[in-house]
């Protein structure tokens, strides 16, 4: 997939819904107040975007560069079932980027 290919996915990945009712029902967990699932729904935005940058820059490291994101990321404000949900969904725009996840010290 060409660079192009991969940010257009990732625009498209930014808009679909996530973290509603029915996938906190399927992790058999109970959602969070609605300020926290915006904020997670916001955190995943912004990892897309970090990422779309990335491939616009070019960048000969996008792995090191993702693991040095997932190094400073704050998530302390996340419960540790909500922080696991964040970095599930952010898999995908892992994947559409090109970034091994599972090589993620996360």
């Amino acid at each position: 997939m060409s660079k192009e290919e991969r940010i257009e996915q990732l625009e498209a990945y930014k808009l679909k819904e996530r973290f509603i009712l029915d996938d906190w029902e399927d992790r058999e967990i109970e959602m969070p107040i609605p300020e926290i699932v915006q904020l997670m729904r916001l955190e995943v935005i912004k990892f897309a975007n970090f990422l779309i940058a990335q491939l616009k820059a070019d960048v000969s490291n996008l792995q090191t560069q993702t693991q040095l994101y997932f190094n400073a990321w704050d998530n302390e404000f996340y419960d540790q079932d909500q922080t696991e949900f964040i970095v599930e969904v952010e898999y995908e725009a892992m994947r559409i980027a090109g970034v091994d996840g599972d090589k993620m010290m996360i």
